[in-house]
């Protein structure tokens, strides 16, 4: 349930809690019995004590279910930490910025770094990872002294690869993991081209300089997706044909098309991949 509706539910409860009880009582008070004040009497009491026995139990449940923000932050911890070292920044710098940052309001679970559009309204997000992602890179932006950007090569399997691009896919959700993982695959040699991966580069990012050298695989992975949700997804490009004309583009006979032999590449890929859609938590990428 969102924070913000859980309030407003909780008001209403204890509303009804509080206010409702009293107008039974006063009306057990002035009703009349054919049993006489005895019997009302009997009737008050009775209302009583399951008045009291309701309010307790109300009381108990807002007890147990309120969790302010660095509760929250606490129950999803092992998110926290993963995509704060995936930046370079302490859980410790995190959490104490975002309690800073919800101290004056009710945090919203899915912007909890309380992101702002250009007209001064709140984002919407679909989920607290994206959330959170979206407020770590203005963070690094505007923290660049708090940032580990410390170089780790990666040097392991295909598998931790392929399991990091279904994430960020789930975090990023109109990018197609079939897809993703298959022009990745066919950049990098079903993630075995070591040269790629000790650049944490597996989809053959270029920069000026050549080959874009990331930080660690999980920043290189996660800044492609969001690369390919920004500027093709979101734009309009969601197929292997309208992706490759601007990923790896070719002209036949004058007229911009991708490059056949890529599209060849990501469609036997893509066949290699089909089957493995599953769903991948945080929990699958630490243990």
């Amino acid at each position: 349930m969102n924070i913000m509706t859980y309030k407003g539910m909780r008001n209403i409860v204890l509303f009804l809690a509080v206010f409702l009880p009293f107008e039974l009582g006063t009306n057990f008070l002035y009703e009349e019995s054919p049993f006489g004040n005895e019997e009302i009497e009997e009737k008050q009491g009775d209302t009583a004590e399951l008045v009291s026995e309701t309010q307790n139990v109300i009381l108990m449940d807002l007890k147990e279910d309120y969790c302010d923000t660095k509760c929250f932050l606490s129950k999803n911890s092992d998110i926290v930490r993963f995509l704060g070292n995936t930046f370079g920044v302490s859980e410790k710098m995190i959490v104490d910025d975002l309690i800073d940052i919800n101290k004056s309001d009710v945090y919203d679970e899915f912007n909890i770094g309380r992101l702002t559009n250009s007209t001064g309204d709140l984002k919407k997000f679909n989920s607290f990872e994206r959330g959170l992602v979206e407020y770590l890179f203005v963070f690094v932006k505007n923290n660049p002294t708090a940032v580990d950007n410390s170089y780790k090569p990666y040097n392991g399997g295909a598998l931790y690869v392929e399991r990091l691009i279904k994430y960020f896919t789930q975090i990023y959700d109109n990018v197609d993991y079939l897809t993703a993982v298959s022009i990745g695959a066919a950049e990098s040699g079903y993630y075995q081209v070591k040269y790629m991966l000790n650049y944490n580069n597996v989809f053959g990012g270029m920069g000026s300089n050549g080959l874009i050298k990331y930080k660690n695989i999980e920043y290189g992975i996660l800044s492609y997706i969001r690369l390919l949700s920004n500027n093709y997804y979101g734009n309009g490009l969601t197929t292997k044909e309208s992706i490759g004309r601007v990923y790896c583009p070719t002209y036949i006979d004058g007229v911009k098309v991708a490059s056949p032999h890529w599209l060849d590449l990501v469609g036997k890929a893509m066949n290699h991949y089909r089957d493995s859609e599953e769903t991948i938590s945080v929990a699958n990428l630490i243990d």
